[in-house]
């Protein structure tokens, strides 16, 4: 049973996925997701989530589960309740290691987005994706591809240990994320401010000249610069965050502990209440009712046939 909620539109019934819909055209509502709703989600990712451990535990893949997905599990010994995906972190060789066996081990239930997979995937990190579903963000709802239910893959690599190329590795992503995003028709947020809007009218117009294929081989080589040499902070680079809060002690992860999330045994970092509170700082308290929300900007599910 196909469900559409959202105050102006379904997309679906409008154009095929991979058309080019811009908010010009339809008001775009994120879903109001409902606990129901959420129920349904969680139960998929969960599945997407077994499929990784059951190919990770089977070619000794080292992966852990990360952000909001590891509160949840000490919180909540499972989903945060209001939350709307599932994170899984692997250090670089791992993820990449992950990727090559999914060509030919993965079910065909699933499908794993790159943006070497999914050439109009323009974000630096895997999404495993039901077959058969939908879950369109706001943001890529006018780019083509896949738009199944889907868990995040983050492959984490190694920062310098010198601010300054901290600094400017940060500076070097950002201009690449900005870029690819723009030249593959990401909502990017573009706000009305003069000096913002005349910068990305210059990436307009770089991006005229790029292809998208070399911005991708750019923007893979600075994430993987250090990668090289064991350094004390590793970072995702995909993470929400920022750089400086992304960056963690490589420690952190080197020694992996299990814990209880839906009734399932997953990989952890030992040192989790660091890592948390790292993130969230008092990660036991509860937020108030008015952050709990569909954060990812949700705005079509379909669940196939049920």
């Amino acid at each position: 049973m196909e469900i559409l909620l959202g105050k102006w539109f379904s997309i679906s019934k409008r154009e095929q996925i991979g058309s080019k819909i811009t908010r010009r055209q339809i008001n775009m509502k994120p879903l109001d997701l409902n606990q129901e709703l959420l129920n349904k989600v969680h139960r998929i990712q969960l599945e997407n989530a077994l499929e990784v451990k059951r190919i990770c535990d089977l070619h000794q893949i080292k992966y852990f589960i990360i952000a909001g997905t590891l509160l949840g599990a000490v919180r909540h010994n499972g989903f945060i309740p209001w939350d709307d995906d599932l994170d899984i972190g692997m250090l670089r060789d791992d993820y990449e290691r992950f990727v090559e066996i999914c060509e030919t081990e993965l079910s065909n239930k699933y499908f794993l987005q790159t943006w070497h997979t999914d050439h109009g995937f323009g974000l630096p990190f895997a999404k495993l994706r039901r077959n058969s579903t939908k879950y369109i963000e706001m943001n890529s709802a006018n780019i083509g591809g896949h738009k199944g239910v889907f868990i995040d893959i983050f492959p984490f690599d190694n920062v310098p240990s010198n601010i300054f190329s901290q600094k400017l590795q940060d500076f070097n992503l950002r201009i690449f994320k900005r870029l690819l995003l723009q030249k593959l028709g990401y909502e990017t947020n573009i706000e009305n401010s003069l000096l913002r809007g005349c910068l990305y009218k210059c990436i307009d117009i770089c991006i005229i000249t790029m292809s998208t294929n070399k911005i991708k081989i750019c923007f893979e080589k600075h994430m993987k610069k250090y990668n090289n040499l064991k350094q004390e902070f590793i970072i995702t680079f995909g993470g929400t965050y920022g750089y400086r809060r992304e960056m963690i002690r490589r420690e952190w992860i080197d020694d992996l502990t299990t814990i209880n999330f839906e009734g399932v045994q997953f990989p952890c970092p030992r040192a989790y209440n660091e890592y948390l509170t790292h993130f969230y700082g008092d990660y036991m308290t509860f937020p108030p009712e008015s952050e709990r929300y569909n954060r990812h900007g949700i705005i079509e599910i379909y669940f196939g046939d049920e």
